[in-house]
């Protein structure tokens, strides 16, 4: 009763003291939050302190046209169709293979493998929960806030029939030289394991809280276009401001 207690006071506080309450109970330590020095000090005072675009980058409706104008239309995923709500036309149309997701938050998607083994009334009631759901509550990151909540829906992107590995890019700036480390999510929706590489693709000793793969993944084929080079080295520089 007293964690339950505890856990609804700390759930009320204002997000910069929520944040670091939080910090405090698992590292056992205050934050530097004016000064931050870790990188889990930077990532809090960046969800307290957004700057004003995070709110169209993390909106996954929005953030694409950022990605047409910065790289152009060819990277992005095929979008069917997108709206306040999952029309049963809609559904009548899509392929047999697509994702269904939400653009205001994390978590909120559904891959759909055989269309012919769900129905449209279960991926509707899935979609309105989202819609109701209020990411910015749940996460205290200011930057979701703002974000009008939409539905989506996007062709499913397979590899050998397997959902392909996700590749993230961790952009910092040291002193005006952009690092790279790449983080590799293998299975997501299965037995989750996460490696992180440096830019010539070593796996690094950074832990992501999961398990290592137990062989890592190979190079992207297409890595060099990935790293810093024209557009991307100016996203790279971008993002990786303070």
């Amino acid at each position: 009763m007293l964690n339950r207690l505890f856990r609804g006071i700390v759930r009320r506080l204002p997000d910069a003291l929520h944040h670091q309450v939080k910090y405090a109970l698992r590292f056992k330590r205050l934050p530097h939050l004016s000064s931050p020095r870790g990188y889990g000090e930077k990532l809090m005072r960046r969800k307290i302190y957004p700057r004003a675009i995070y709110t169209r980058l993390s909106d996954k409706y929005r953030v694409r046209e950022f990605i047409a104008g910065l790289w152009g239309e060819e990277y992005l995923i095929e979008l069917y169709a997108h709206g306040e709500a999952l029309s049963y036309d809609v559904f009548s149309r899509l392929p047999r293979q697509f994702v269904l997701k939400a653009n205001h938050g994390s978590g909120y998607n559904r891959l759909v493998f055989d269309k012919e083994q769900v129905s449209y009334a279960e991926l509707y009631d899935q979609s309105q929960r989202w819609m109701r759901a209020n990411f910015y509550q749940q996460s205290r990151e200011r930057h979701y806030r703002d974000i009008t909540p939409c539905i989506m829906v996007e062709r499913l992107l397979l590899e050998n029939g397997e959902v392909p590995n996700d590749l993230k890019f961790h952009c910092f700036n040291c002193d005006g030289v952009i690092r790279i480390f790449i983080q590799v999510d293998y299975h997501r929706f299965g037995e989750h394991r996460g490696d992180i590489f440096d830019e010539r693709w070593n796996r690094t000793e950074i832990r992501i809280g999961l398990p290592n793969a137990e062989q890592p993944a190979a190079a992207p084929s297409q890595l060099a276009e990935m790293l810093p080079s024209g557009a991307v080295d100016r996203a790279a520089v971008f993002l990786s401001a303070g």
